[in-house]
C-alpha cells in the first residue's frame, strides 16, 4: 500500500469514527464511566437482562453504549434489523468475531469478504434437506443410547446429559467418529477461553492479550483441537473413497480433493472445528431450556407428548413424522424466542444507513440482540409469558419476517440451522417419549449465565419419571 493510499485510509477511518461518536452522543443509553464506558456491564448478567427486557421503553429508537472509547449502537426493531442484516453490502461481522479467529481459524463464523463467500458457496449444498435426512438415524441412535443410561424417579443434571448427547451426535455426524463413554477428546475437556477474554474487555486488544497466560492456554487448546481433527482427516485420506461413511468431514475432504486451490486442507480443518464448537454449546443450551419449560408447564408437556404419541409412538422417527410434530416445534420456537442461545450478534457497517431518520455512518459498530427483539411488547403480546400458540400457522402470518431471529437472518445467517432443528426435534421427541419431566423444586426459577451462549447457571436439575412404568 502506497503512503498516499495509507493516509487516505487512515483519514477516512478517523472521519468515520468521529461521525459515530457524534451520533452516539445524541442517543440515549446507560450511564458510562470515564475511559471504561459500559464494559463492566458485561459481567452483570442480571442487569443486562433487565435492560434487555425493558430496552424498548428505556431507550428509543435504539441504545447507545461505549466500549472504552468505541461507540456501539444496539438495534432491536425488526425493520432496523432488516436493513442491517439483509445484505452483505451493508454490514459485515465486526471486531468481536476476531476474538474467535485465533481459536477456530478462518471458518464461516469468522471469515469475511471473498473468503466467506467462497466457503459459504462450497458448504451450503452439504446442508440440503437430502443430506440432513441421512443423519436422522445417527441422531436417534445417540438419543436412544442416552435414554438407556437414565433411571426412573431419578433427579438428574439435564445440562450434562444433553451436552454429552450433543457431543456424541457431533462426533458422529461431523467427524464420522463414535465417541465412547468416558472417552476424552479436546472438544469434551476444553475450557471455553474465549468468554474469559470477552468478560475482560481490555484483553480484546491483541497487544495486551498476547502478553497474558490466557493467550498461551488458548494457543495450546487451539492446537489440540486442530491437531485432533487433522489426525482424523489424515486417516480418512488414506481410506478408499468408497469406504468413507457419510459425515460432514468426509464431504469437506471430497470437496477439497476436487478443488484444493479453492478449498484447502486448512479450510477443511477450520470448518470442521467451527461446526463442532458452534453446534455444541448452542444446541445444548436450547434443549436444556426446552426441558425446563416442559417441566414448568405440565399442560404444555402433556400436549407435546400426546402429539409425539400419535405420530411416532414407537420405532424409528422419520423426517416425515418430524414435519408433522408442529406443536413440538411451536414450543421449540417459543423457547428460542424467550431464551435465544446466542443473545447478541455484532456487525460493522460498511456503508451509511438510515434508521428512524438517524443517519448511521459507515464504520459504526452495531450490536443486534435477538433477546431484546424477542421481548418487544408491541411485537409479542405479554412477551415474558411462555406461549407456544404465538407460532401457530395462523399467528405466524402476522409476524414481521425479522421479528424472530434465533439463528440470525439474511445472507450471513447460521448455515446449520436446519441441522440444529432436526437434531433438537429428534432429541425432544425421543426424550419425552420415554420420560415425563418435573422440576426438582416447584419454586425453582431458572438462573442464567453467559458463556458465548446463554445457559442455565449451575446446570438444570430435573426429576424423571418413566412413562412406561408410570403410564404418564
Amino acid at each position: 500500500m502506497s503512503l498516499m493510499m495509507w493516509l487516505t485510509w487512515i483519514t477516512s477511518a478517523i472521519v468515520d469514527y468521529f461521525k459515530s461518536v457524534w451520533l452516539a452522543l445524541a442517543l440515549p443509553g446507560p450511564a458510562a464511566l470515564p475511559l471504561l464506558g459500559n464494559v463492566l456491564l458485561i459481567k452483570n448478567i442480571p442487569e443486562l437482562i433487565r435492560i434487555g427486557t425493558n430496552m424498548s421503553s428505556l431507550y428509543k429508537p435504539f441504545l447507545r453504549a461505549w466500549m472504552f472509547f468505541v461507540p456501539i449502537i444496539v438495534i432491536y426493531e425488526p425493520e432496523h434489523l432488516k436493513i442491517v442484516l439483509n445484505s452483505t453490502k451493508v454490514s459485515e461481522k465486526n471486531f468481536f468475531y476476531r476474538v474467535m479467529h485465533t481459536f477456530i481459524g478462518d471458518g464461516l463464523i469468522t471469515s469475511t469478504g471473498n473468503k466467506w463467500k467462497t466457503n459459504r458457496r462450497i458448504i451450503q449444498p452439504l446442508f440440503h434437506i437430502n443430506f440432513l435426512e441421512c443423519y436422522i438415524q445417527d441422531f436417534e441412535a445417540v438419543c436412544e443410547q442416552t435414554i438407556g443410561s437414565l433411571n426412573d424417579q431419578e433427579v438428574v443434571q439435564v445440562t450434562r446429559i444433553v451436552n454429552d448427547s450433543i457431543l456424541k451426535i457431533l462426533h458422529k455426524t461431523v467427524l464420522g467418529e463414535n465417541l465412547l463413554p468416558g472417552q476424552e477428546t479436546p472438544f469434551r475437556r476444553g475450557e471455553l477461553l474465549i468468554i474469559k477474554r470477552v468478560l475482560r474487555p481490555w484483553l480484546l486488544f491483541d497487544w495486551i492479550f498476547k502478553r497474558t497466560e490466557l493467550f498461551v492456554k488458548e494457543q495450546q487448546q487451539c492446537g489440540d483441537l486442530h491437531e485432533y481433527v487433522k489426525n482424523i482427516l489424515i486417516r480418512r485420506r488414506l481410506c478408499n473413497k468408497r469406504d468413507r461413511q457419510l459425515c460432514l468431514l468426509n464431504a469437506l475432504i471430497a470437496t477439497s480433493e476436487e478443488n484444493p486451490q479453492e478449498f484447502s486442507q486448512e479450510d477443511v480443518i477450520n470448518e470442521a472445528v467451527t461446526f463442532m464448537l458452534a453446534g455444541q454449546d448452542s444446541v445444548g443450551a436450547i434443549l436444556t431450556f426446552y426441558l425446563y419449560y416442559m417441566a414448568k408447564h405440565q399442560q404444555v408437556q402433556a400436549k407435546v407428548y400426546k402429539e409425539i404419541n400419535q405420530i411416532a409412538f414407537h420405532g424409528s422417527i422419520t423426517i416425515h413424522q418430524l414435519h408433522k410434530m408442529t406443536y413440538l416445534e411451536q414450543c421449540l420456537k417459543e423457547t428460542l424466542r424467550l431464551l435465544p442461545s446466542v443473545p447478541i450478534l455484532a456487525r460493522h457497517l460498511i456503508k451509511d444507513v438510515t434508521l428512524s431518520n438517524y443517519r448511521i455512518p459507515k464504520g459504526t459498530n452495531v450490536f443486534i440482540s435477538p433477546f431484546v427483539t424477542h421481548r418487544l411488547p408491541h411485537v409479542f403480546t405479554d412477551p415474558l409469558k411462555f406461549n407456544p400458540e404465538r407460532f401457530s400457522t395462523e399467528n405466524s402470518k402476522e409476524l414481521h419476517p425479522y421479528a424472530f431471529l434465533p439463528f440470525s437472518l439474511g445472507p450471513r445467517n447460521c448455515i446449520g440451522y436446519k441441522f440444529a432443528y432436526f437434531e433438537m426435534k429428534i432429541f425432544i421427541a425421543t426424550f419425552l417419549r420415554h420420560f415425563h419431566v418435573t422440576l426438582k423444586d416447584e419454586s425453582e426459577e431458572l438462573k442464567l449465565s453467559y458463556r458465548v451462549t446463554l445457559r442455565a447457571k449451575g446446570g438444570l436439575f430435573l426429576k424423571l419419571q418413566s412413562r412406561q412404568r408410570n403410564n404418564c
